[in-house]
C-alpha cells in the first residue's frame, strides 16, 4: 500500500493518535502501525539500542507483517538471542554505527531508519518493502522520524528528575502499574517468603528503596552544592551498575528507588551488593566515603504502590537500625518489626 493511496485525513488522524501517547512501548507500536499502513511494507521491525559493557546492542521490541503485530517485553531485551542480530547483519550494523539517519540496500527493497535521542541512536526501524520508495515516501518517513524524536524528547523532559536525569516519582507510579498489571496475568505468582527455595528458578520483580547514609550531615557541613554533587555521582554510579531493563528513579531528597527486572532473590541481592560496594569504594570529592542503605521487597499482583513502598521502607528502616551500609530484604524481618512498623507507617 503506497502513501498516495492514503488520504491526508488518514495521516493526520494517525499523527493525532501517535502524539497523544505517553508510554514508549505504545509509541513504538503506533509508529510501526502508521508506517505499515502508509508505505509498501512487507514487514517492519523496531529495535531499541542498549548500552552493553563493551558496545551498543539491539533489542527487538516490535515486529509487524501480514500476520499481525508481535510486541516483545522490555525484559526480553537482555536475552542474548535477541540482541546479537546486528553482528551478522551488515545493514543493521551500519545503521547502528553510522551518522546517517537512512541506510538502504542496493535494490531499495530494504530501508533502515535511525531514530535519535539527543546525539545518539535511540532506536532503529527496519523496513522490508515490496517495491522501492518514491521521494514523497522518503519525506514522509523522515518527517515521522522527526515527530518521534521530538516526542521522545518531550517524554524525557516530563519523566526525568531535573537534577540527576533519573526517572521521577510520577513515572514510578506508571511503571509500577504496568508491572502489577502484567503480574495479574501470570498464573501462580506467590509472595516471596523467607527461607523459600527457588528450585524452579522463579523470577520476581523487586522494588528497592535506597537512602544515602548521613546525607543531612553532608548538607549541614558542606552545603547543598556538595549534596547535589553527591546525588549526581550516585545517579551516575547507578546507571553504570544496573541492567538496561532495570528502572532507576530519584524518589525525592536523598532517596532513590530501583525496580529490578525479573530475576531470582539471589540475583537481586548480588546486583544490589555489587552496587553498594561500588558506592562504598568510590571517592566523593571533598567528602571521601559515602555509603547507602537499602530495603528490598518483591512486587506482587493486585497491590498499590504505597503498600509495596511500605514494605521496602520497613526493610530500609531495619538496615539503618542495623548499622547502615547494608541491604535488607523485607522477608527476613522478624514479625514484631513488621507489626510495629505497620502501625507507624499506616
Amino acid at each position: 500500500m503506497s502513501l498516495t493511496s492514503k488520504s491526508p485525513q488518514d495521516l493526520v488522524q494517525s499523527l493525532a493518535e501517535f502524539t497523544g501517547l505517553i508510554d514508549r512501548d505504545d509509541l513504538a507500536v503506533s509508529m510501526c502501525l502508521t508506517l505499515f499502513e502508509m508505505l509498501p511494507c512487507v514487514s517492519l521491525r523496531f529495535y531499541r539500542t542498549l548500552s552493553g559493557p563493551k558496545q551498543r546492542r539491539l533489542g527487538l521490541l516490535v515486529e509487524f507483517d501480514e500476520n499481525g503485530i508481535r510486541q516483545h517485553s522490555a525484559e526480553s531485551l537482555n536475552n542474548p538471542d535477541s540482541v546479537q542480530e546486528h553482528e551478522v547483519d551488515p545493514l543493521l550494523h551500519g545503521a547502528l554505527v553510522s551518522e546517517s539517519a537512512l541506510q538502504m540496500d542496493a535494490n531499495g527493497s530494504r530501508v533502515i531508519l535511525g531514530l535519535h535521542r539527543q546525539t545518539e541512536v535511540y532506536a532503529l526501524l527496519d523496513l522490508r518493502l515490496s517495491k522501492g520508495l518514491v521521494p514523497s515516501d522518503f519525506r514522509m518517513l523522515q518527517g515521522m522520524a522527526r515527530i518521534y524524536e521530538n516526542h521522545i524528547a518531550l517524554l524525557d523532559y516530563g519523566e526525568t528528575d531535573t537534577l540527576t536525569g533519573l526517572l521521577n516519582r510520577k513515572t514510578l507510579e506508571r511503571q509500577f502499574f504496568k508491572i502489577v498489571t502484567a503480574l495479574q496475568n501470570l498464573p501462580g505468582v506467590q509472595p516471596l517468603k523467607a527461607g523459600r527455595r527457588q528450585e524452579n528458578g522463579m523470577a520476581y520483580y523487586f522494588l528497592v528503596v535506597l537512602d544515602i547514609d548521613h546525607f543531612k550531615r553532608i548538607n549541614d557541613r558542606l552545603g547543598h552544592l556538595y549534596g547535589d554533587e553527591v546525588l549526581l555521582i550516585m545517579a551516575q554510579l547507578m546507571r553504570g551498575c544496573f541492567r538496561a531493563n532495570d528502572r532507576l528513579f530519584r524518589f525525592g531528597g536523598e532517596e532513590f528507588v530501583i525496580i529490578l527486572g525479573p530475576q531470582t532473590r539471589d540475583g537481586a541481592l548480588l546486583a544490589l551488593e555489587r552496587f553498594r560496594k561500588k558506592v562504598e569504594r568510590h571517592h566523593f570529592p571533598q567528602i571521601g566515603q559515602v555509603t547507602i542503605s537499602g530495603g528490598i521487597t518483591d512486587i506482587r499482583p493486585y497491590e498499590v504502590l504505597s503498600i509495596t513502598l511500605g514494605r521496602a521502607d520497613l526493610a530500609l528502616y531495619a538496615a539503618k537500625e542495623g548499622g547502615r551500609n547494608q541491604m535488607v530484604f523485607y522477608d527476613t524481618l522478624p514479625q514484631s518489626d513488621i507489626e510495629s512498623g505497620g502501625e507507624e507507617l499506616f
